[in-house]
């Protein structure tokens, strides 16, 4: 009877030992606290993986910067101005065949028409269109030998209506070129301040809340109307080849794009200059961020406007 009695506590006792072994073994393992981590150690303080910001571009490709005119579009983004052309067939052609072939001339003729319309109204600075430099001769050859090697980038014949239809392309580059040799820009080696405070890549301008118009050239202001970035602070080879700034339309897009680097500046637009919208004003903070950041971006043109 007492062996039973005995045996009896022991099972009891086994059994409301056996919680806390548990609890121990969970306690190993971080759901109660140690160095685990668990729900009250170091791991409660840090973020899930997708809240994490990163500054990498989207996967789809941003909406690009596109300016209409009557016959031809400017695409900022993309840096070319696009035209279309088209013609109908003589009425006396002898066949078909020769009526497809003159109504493809004719098409491309309307198109180089458009183009050159387009290229006079673009804008250069506040003040100035392409217009303004083709009263020079050199610069109407010049503008002349782009139409005459437009890039073609859709052709087509529409039996059912009988007109022919070019699609065809001018890149800016060229007006670039044009720029660089009236204002003379310089070549500009990037400079560095050694014991600089701030390092940053690139700079973002934040410009979707006010009516920026792009162009050629802008500048960028502090509040005082002294420059911050102008053509002035360029590389004329930097210039001719990239623009002194992009346009784009998602700041997401703009903070990863590869033309800033890695660490851009990302500052928002305080107003543009009236009456013409083409220069930007910032705060003078980061104004004097950027005159005194470590690697003088401006120099190579490390820019991006994101615009609506």
């Amino acid at each position: 009877m007492r062996r039973a009695i005995v045996g009896l506590m022991i099972g009891l006792l086994l059994f409301t030992l056996l919680p806390v072994g548990l609890a121990a073994s969970g306690n190993s393992s971080g759901m109660v606290g140690g160095t685990g981590g668990g729900m009250i150690g170091n791991d409660k303080q840090l973020p899930p993986p997708n809240q994490v910001s990163e500054t990498k571009p989207p996967a789809e490709e941003a909406p690009p910067v596109i300016e209409k005119g009557p016959n031809a579009v400017i695409n900022w983004t993309k840096d070319y101005i696009e035209a279309t052309g088209s013609a109908v067939p003589p009425s006396n052609v002898k066949n078909k065949a020769q009526g497809v072939l003159l109504a493809k001339r004719g098409a491309i003729l309307d198109l180089q028409r458009n183009l050159l319309e387009a290229i006079k109204g673009v804008r250069i600075d506040s003040k100035t269109v392409m217009n303004n430099f083709m009263a020079q001769d050199w610069v109407k050859s010049e503008v002349h030998g782009w139409i005459k090697g437009v890039r073609i980038v859709k052709s087509e014949w529409d039996p059912n209506e009988g007109i022919y239809t070019v699609t065809g392309r001018i890149y800016l580059k060229g007006v670039r070129d044009v720029v660089a040799k009236i204002k003379k820009i310089p070549s500009r080696p990037p400079r560095e301040i050694p014991k600089a405070k701030y390092n940053y890549s690139g700079l973002v301008l934040d410009a979707r809340n006010v009516p920026l118009i792009p162009a050629t050239l802008c500048k960028i202001l502090d509040p005082k109307g002294k420059e911050v970035y102008s053509i002035n602070f360029v590389d004329r080879e930097r210039f001719m080849a990239s623009g002194l700034v992009a346009y784009q339309t998602n700041i997401n897009y703009a903070k990863g794009d590869p033309r800033v680097a890695t660490r851009p500046l990302v500052v928002k637009v305080v107003k543009t200059v009236s009456p013409n919208n083409v220069d930007m004003v910032i705060p003078m903070r980061y104004a004097q961020i950027i005159r005194h950041n470590k690697f003088d971006f401006r120099s190579r043109c490390r820019v991006i406007v994101v615009k609506r």
